[in-house]
């Protein structure tokens, strides 16, 4: 027999409301944080120090991970992951547009949001975004090779006779989330979300559409990320590149320097801004 919670959101496809937390003085402007893969609204923990003074934050923990919903029909697609992602969004009723900021896999559902919905923001920040176009429309043969190298990894992660086990000797040598070992619960979400939103992603495509100011942070250490992949979201006019010294991960240097971006004018074409 189906339960009230699967006839609502599976049969009849409404969305989930995800987890929320809330930091600073909600009459300041707002600001919402989407995570990465298999991570969680603490993440943003490094951050939100950088902001909460003169912001309103709010931390949202996308379907499947964090303290939010993980419905084990769920597929994880682009489209599941929007739905109550906006769904949650809309929810806040914020009385004033606000700035969207997202980071790696939170970067392509920030784009989304803005392809959709940016008449309700100011700013858009996408963070680390892990770009990989289609091989085949790549000409740089470095660039081509290195991107079908790490698509091929996350296919094998994929792999069905991949365990928990293997992933966590994995871990040791490849920049993967801890938290898909110390939370179980996330393992499916996690590998269906990396087949359908970060191999089949669309932020090349959501780019393009979006005309309200973006700044787009991308570190020379990154191991997930390609600069010359990332650079061509530059062919915006309303995006600014910000290629700085760092990795993947959210550390307090790195929301530093978005902050003091964030503080800066707001109109301005594509440029690459190099940051030590």
């Amino acid at each position: 027999m189906i339960d009230l919670q699967t006839f609502w959101h599976k049969t009849l496809k409404r969305p989930y409301r995800l987890h929320t937390e809330f930091h600073g003085d909600p009459t300041r402007p707002a600001i919402v944080f989407i995570h990465g893969i298999a991570a969680s609204g603490d993440d943003w923990s490094t951050f939100i120090p950088s902001f909460e003074q003169d912001y309103y934050c709010i931390t949202i923990d996308l379907l499947g991970f964090g303290d939010s919903p993980k419905p084990t029909w769920c597929e994880y697609t682009m489209q599941e992951h929007t739905s109550s992602l906006f769904h949650t969004i809309n929810k806040l009723t914020l009385n004033q547009d606000f700035i969207l900021m997202g980071h790696s896999l939170g970067s392509f559902l920030a784009a989304r949001y803005a392809h959709e919905h940016q008449a309700n923001l100011t700013r858009l920040f996408l963070l680390s975004p892990p770009v990989y176009p289609q091989l085949d429309t790549i000409k740089k043969p470095t660039t081509r090779r290195l991107t079908g190298l790490l698509l091929t990894v996350y296919k094998l992660l994929r792999n069905d006779r991949m365990t928990p086990a293997t992933f966590k000797r994995l871990s040791r040598i490849l920049p993967l989330p801890k938290r898909v070992i110390t939370h179980p619960d996330t393992w499916v979400p996690f590998m269906l979300t990396l087949q359908h939103c970060i191999e089949q992603q669309t932020i090349l495509e959501d780019i393009a559409t979006i005309t309200v100011p973006t700044e787009v942070f991308y570190g020379s250490l990154d191991q997930v990320v390609i600069n010359a992949n990332v650079e061509l979201l530059g062919t915006n006019p309303n995006t600014r590149l910000h290629n700085f010294i760092g990795t993947h991960e959210l550390t307090k240097r790195y929301g530093k320097l978005v902050a003091k971006i964030l503080t800066q004018q707001t109109t301005h074409t594509s440029s690459v801004e190099r940051r030590s």
